[in-house]
């Protein structure tokens, strides 16, 4: 490594070695340089973040410039020595570590020629200094490296996640290149894929992605660790949060344009030991609207949910877990109604499907705007049917029933596991007995069962371990015939299905009406998706992962 000799390199201009090692025109540098200064960001950053020279491009050039050796990321201590002249946040933000201060300190820096980090070193140490030259990446990576290998024998410490990053620091890492890239990419994977959220990790060595498919969290290509907190601040920028808080949860929401349509997302953030996460929910604004007909419903299914939507007062209940499809069943079920005539309100939390003709509100339970506050004044806007996203107090129970007991038609949702339980919740929350039984037009359940990739689905046997679940499910479903003739096939993976096996699912249902007397309904959910098992879209691991045991199946 050489010594710091303030050897002079060739070129008149603070940075015209940067034409001379052909890295940039001289066009380029001048305005460069002007949007360095008017930003006040470092030239290197700018020209990186511009896509005009990478940081080892700038590393390499610079050493040559200067007489330098430069190091890679691999070459730099797991514990770098600390000097209390030099805080931690002074290292980064001018991009230089120590990595040794036995003798001569040794110093790297991302840009040898910055002379107010000439300055302030030659202050520290005097002018007895070996430099050399790594990327500005590979700087902040170890100096979080080190942190994480910190102790208490004078190594720095500091809080990973925690750390007292200013505001410029956190709008720079967030508006660089690496970072407006790797969002991109994400964005574009994650609608292409069919993604409904996004999960953004940091664990306690490693950040993580993953992408919820087919209701299965699914890791993608993760963030560099040196990426991780720009890609956290740009999100929180596009969310309009606050970049500074980093100790608190926060919520917002980001319009992206992404693969040609326009999404939706919901944020949210939370701190935790190692660092925030951050999770992404997308609504695909220009996804179509589903409509009762792209459901797959059975005739029986559609004949019981038609009728009940044709009335014109009562309550109608979908229940089952969340992510469960209950949202997108009410919202076709309203727009096979969606008439001039009706005047059609919807209470929900967030608004994830719009639907043209409707009036939409989303409720703010921070503010007081709660599903029980929200029905309560809309009911002074005389709609002729209200959707309520979920029923899950007394109140918002009890003025639902009594909503449809005057005259309005109400559809809405329960946590419950089967259809006929519905009216044991509402019971629970304190709605007489009587009261149900005059409103309730019908109460479903719904599961989401994955369906095989028929790209590369294999056909299978049915194994002897198999073969008495078989038999029992043979009973439920009478129309596949013989268990033997069943096209069983089991899940493989491949490119077009991420190498998952599924591509794509499928709503089962099942229904109780007053008619049935809300005890039992005709089919089951597991009578569906046995159906779907023995005409080869499923299989039995993905329907027992759905439905568990019990009695789901008869």
């Amino acid at each position: 490594m050489a010594r710091d000799t303030a050897v002079a390199h060739s070129g008149g201009g603070q940075a015209d070695w940067l034409i001379d090692a052909g890295l940039l025109t001289p066009d380029q540098l001048t305005k460069a340089t002007a949007a360095a200064q008017s930003s006040g960001q470092p030239l290197r950053t700018v020209i990186d973040r511009l896509g005009l020279v990478s940081q080892q491009a700038w590393a390499k050039a610079a050493a040559s410039a200067w007489g330098l050796q430069t190091i890679e990321a691999g070459d730099f201590p797991k514990k770098l020595p600390v000097d209390p002249r030099l805080s931690i946040d002074y290292l980064r933000r001018n991009a230089m570590v120590i990595l040794s201060l036995d003798g001569a300190p040794i110093v790297a820096v991302a840009d040898p020629g910055d002379k107010s980090v000439r300055q302030a070193l030659g202050i520290a140490f005097g002018s007895n200094i070996q430099y050399c030259v790594a990327t500005e990446r590979d700087i902040e990576d170890a100096l979080l490296r080190s942190a994480e290998e910190a102790d208490d024998d004078g190594v720095i410490a500091v809080e990973l996640g925690q750390g007292d990053f200013d505001t410029d620091r956190l709008l720079e890492m967030a508006n660089n290149a690496p970072t407006v890239r790797y969002l991109d990419w994400l964005f574009s994977k994650a609608v292409e894929s069919g993604a409904t959220d996004i999960h953004v990790e940091m664990l306690e060595k490693t950040p993580r992605v993953r992408l919820r498919i087919d209701g299965v969290l699914v890791e993608t290509q993760p963030i560099e660790r040196h990426l991780y907190d720009g890609v956290v601040s740009r999100l929180k920028i596009l969310a309009d949060m606050d970049i500074s808080e980093r100790r608190l949860p926060q919520d917002g929401s980001i319009r992206q344009k992404t693969a040609g349509r326009t999404v939706d997302i919901r944020v949210a953030s939370a701190p935790t030991v190692h660092g925030e996460v951050m999770v992404l929910r997308l609504l695909d604004a220009s996804a179509a609207r589903a409509r009762l007909d792209q459901l797959n419903l059975t005739p029986d299914v559609h004949k019981r949910l038609t009728a009940a939507l044709k009335q014109p007062n009562g309550l109608i209940l979908m229940t089952g877990p969340t992510g469960s499809g209950k949202t997108t069943t009410l919202h076709a079920g309203l727009a096979e109604i969606n008439q001039v005539g009706r005047k059609i309100i919807t209470i929900e939390n967030p608004v994830e499907i719009q639907n043209p003709g409707l009036i939409q509100m989303e409720v703010r339970p921070e503010l007081g705007w709660t599903f029980a506050s929200a029905l309560r004044s809309v009911l002074r806007h005389d709609p002729d049917v209200l959707m309520v996203g979920e029923i899950r107090d007394g109140e918002t129970a009890e003025l639902a029933v009594r909503a449809a007991l005057t005259g309005h038609l109400v559809l809405s949702t329960l946590h419950t596991n089967r259809a006929h339980e519905a009216v044991m919740r509402l019971g629970d929350m304190g709605v007489p007995d009587f009261l149900i039984d005059s409103v309730l037009r019908l109460a479903g359940a719904q599961r989401l069962v994955r369906l095989l990739c028929n790209e590369c689905a294999e056909h299978t046997e049915i194994t002897q371990n198999m073969a008495p679940l078989i038999k029992a499910f043979a009973a439920a479903v009478p129309e596949a015939g013989p268990p033997e003739s069943w096209p069983v096939r089991r899940a493989v993976g491949c490119e077009a299905c991420s190498n998952s096996g599924f591509a794509g699912r499928r709503a089962v249902f099942e229904m109780v009406d007053p008619a049935s007397g809300l005890t039992k309904p005709e089919r089951t959910m597991g009578a569906e998706g046995i159906a779907l098992f023995a005409n080869g879209e499923t299989t039995l691991k993905e329907l027992t992962t759905v439905f568990g045991s019990g009695d789901f199946w008869t």
